[in-house]
């Protein structure tokens, strides 16, 4: 026994060295002399001992014993793996990550798209401006990138976010490679736009592919590959200014990154040997133009409505065939909601199913699309719990649960990027809800609940005025008191910051002031409840 254990352990430490196992040569040469040494050892005693006969339960337990020496003593070594180094850290506000190239079905050796990926960052490095760094992470850190030509992305995005983490990468880039008609190659670029970007829009942040690159021979070869990487280099020098733009829609400059997005846009007067399809495609930026028209509607400000009509037809340049249609349609659902909502309200009487033709047939649908992400879906589902609410009070339907359904399963996800501000929604929802049955302190409880969800500060600064008017409903002036200086100071806040503007804060001032004028004139000086 003595002599099999020995073995057993000798050879496991020196398989486990080979696999990977990180105890050290030294060390493995030691253990393995050790092992071997007890080993030899024990059989010379049993040579000058008498055998006696040995049962077969006990050969059988014997065989058992040092097989499972062997697996476990594998097992314990593989434990010993030095920690990888750490990544190498960008710090500018628009740094990009290559994340390298991934093989699916094209034959190409994963070594030279690791050195394609290597030529690509050295190329895009010199062609982007001098403060944007560009590093190459192919080697260092592996994206399962392939899964972008599948519906689950759920270990890439895991993944890509664990990355984005630890590298604090602007924008990430990559890319697939397939194979195409009579042996050609097909080169798939991918981007990734991150969450903490776009977090009004959350269910905007990810992957986005384009149209792929051909090249017609291997990338083996250096013709091949540095045309491949040329072409790669000329459709990412936009990046610049797009993550200059998505800055300015995150700061709240909407103007400015209007026309950031505009200036990325091919020219009529280009040729078709001219434009790319690029890394940043006409699509996604059709898409993200559109949010960013809409913005200042949707932080509660007016827009004129031709500003909206535009963001609608951004939303309808996006082909039925882009690989972002899901997101384009729910958009412009929204868009054709939101010029009604604006224009006539939810008044009984004034909103007419015309105003918003297709839209809750388009949200139902897309909130059980499969195809479409799961932060998707959720943002159909809450904008159909939206609509259906909007269509209720306006009486052109009956409240037949679909609201609540909606809100349910929004409430009931699970954390996520982008889960809580839909829940926030949702509990709004829910609160107004409350209000218009007259439970208001419900309502109040809901929309708390809320406000513990959102960061924005128009978004709170309205909530914090419905909390101020239904507390003032119940005469309770002390929360209604609370709630006004709490809303008044988001405000604030959002003119500090360029967000909202004077004219805004001061009609809200004006009108917050009257309501508690109001409610101390109806409740007295007294706060009953």
């Amino acid at each position: 026994m003595a002599a099999g254990i020995s073995l057993a352990l000798a050879a496991s430490l020196a398989l486990a060295n080979t696999l990977g196992a990180k105890p050290g040569r030294a060390a493995t040469l030691i253990g393995v002399l050790v092992g071997l040494t007890g080993f030899l050892g024990s059989i010379t005693q049993l040579l000058r001992d008498k055998l006696a006969e040995v049962p077969r339960w006990q050969r059988i337990t014997y065989a058992a014993v040092i097989g499972c020496s062997f697996a476990g003593g594998v097992w314990v070594l593989l434990r010993f793996q030095a920690p990888p180094p750490p990544l190498h850290r960008l710090t500018g506000p628009q740094d990009v990550a290559v994340v390298g190239f991934k093989d699916h079905g094209s034959g190409q050796n994963q070594r030279l798209l690791d050195d394609v990926s290597s030529t690509f960052a050295q190329g895009l490095g010199k062609a982007l401006p001098e403060d944007t760094a560009v590093h190459d992470y192919a080697t260092e850190y592996g994206l399962p990138l392939t899964e972008l030509l599948s519906g689950d992305h759920h270990r890439l995005d895991s993944r890509t976010r664990k990355f984005v983490a630890q590298s604090n990468a602007a924008i990430l880039l990559g890319g697939i490679v397939t194979a195409g008609s009579g042996g050609q190659i097909m080169v798939r670029p991918a981007v990734y736009v991150r969450a903490d970007q776009v977090p009004d829009v959350p269910e905007l942040a990810g992957w986005y592919t384009s149209q792929p690159i051909t090249a017609d021979q291997s990338l083996g070869l250096a013709h091949s590959r540095a045309a491949l990487v040329s072409d790669l280099v000329e459709q990412a020098r936009g990046l610049a200014q797009f993550t200059s733009a998505l800055d300015a829609w995150h700061s709240g400059h909407t103007s400015e990154a209007v026309t950031g997005f505009a200036r990325l846009l091919p020219g009529e007067e280009m040729s078709d040997l001219d434009s790319g399809t690029g890394f940043v495609t006409p699509d996604l930026i059709h898409l993200f133009r559109g949010h960013a028209l809409e913005q200042p509607a949707l932080d509660g400000r007016a827009v004129p409505r031709s500003v909206l009509e535009a963001a609608g037809a951004d939303y309808r340049a996006i082909p039925a065939n882009s690989p972002i249609r899901l997101r384009a349609q729910l958009s412009l659902a929204s868009n054709i909601y939101l010029l009604a909502v604006t224009a006539k309200g939810c008044a009984p009487g004034v909103m007419r199913d015309s105003d918003i033709p297709g839209v809750p047939s388009t949200l139902r649908r897309l909130m059980t699309d499969a195809a479409f992400t799961p932060l998707g879906r959720l943002k159909a589902a809450v904008n159909l719990a939206e609509v259906e609410y909007c269509r209720v009070v306006a009486n052109l339907t009956d409240d037949d649960g679909t609201i609540d359904a909606a809100l349910r399963r929004v409430r009931a996800a699970g954390p996520g990027v982008g889960v809580r501000e839909l829940k926030a929604l949702a509990i709004s929802i829910a609160a107004q809800r409350q209000a218009d049955r007259g439970r208001y302190e419900a309502a109040i409880s809901d929309i708390r609940q809320a406000l513990a969800l959102e960061s924005h500060f128009l978004q709170r600064a309205q909530w914090q005025e419905w909390l101020a008017t239904w507390a003032f409903t119940r005469c309770d002036l002390g929360t209604g008191d609370q709630a006004v200086r709490d809303s008044l100071a988001e405000r604030r806040n959002a003119f500090r910051t360029s967000v909202g503007n004077r004219q805004d804060y001061e009609a809200a001032r004006k009108r917050l002031n009257q309501q508690m004028s109001k409610a101390r004139a109806q409740c007295g000086p007294e706060t009953p409840r």
